[in-house]
């Protein structure tokens, strides 16, 4: 199998797909699985945020803010995308 260059656009957006749903995965679970250590330890997030900053050019503003979400099946994602785009075309 030829192996074909990804771009850097295409992994970042690959690792970021793979976090969503990850994150999204652990949520669900949370919400299914009963009071314990297993639903403590998938639903566990935690969270890097960029403080929302303004930029003020009298006729309009803009608000530009970043969070990301993360837990242990958002590592699983990762994993299972950076997997798939070593054997994707």
């Amino acid at each position: 199998m030829a192996l074909h260059r990804k771009s850097f656009r295409t992994i970042v957006l690959s690792i970021l797909l793979g976090i969503a749903v990850g994150t999204l995965l652990g949520e669900l679970l949370g919400l299914v699985l009963p009071d314990g250590v297993p639903r403590d330890v998938l639903t566990y997030a935690k969270s890097f945020t960029l403080t929302p900053f303004t930029v003020d050019l009298l006729v309009f503003s803009f608000t530009f803010g970043f969070s990301l979400t993360f837990n242990l099946l958002s590592a699983v994602g990762i994993v299972v995308m950076i997997q798939l785009l070593k054997w994707s075309w």
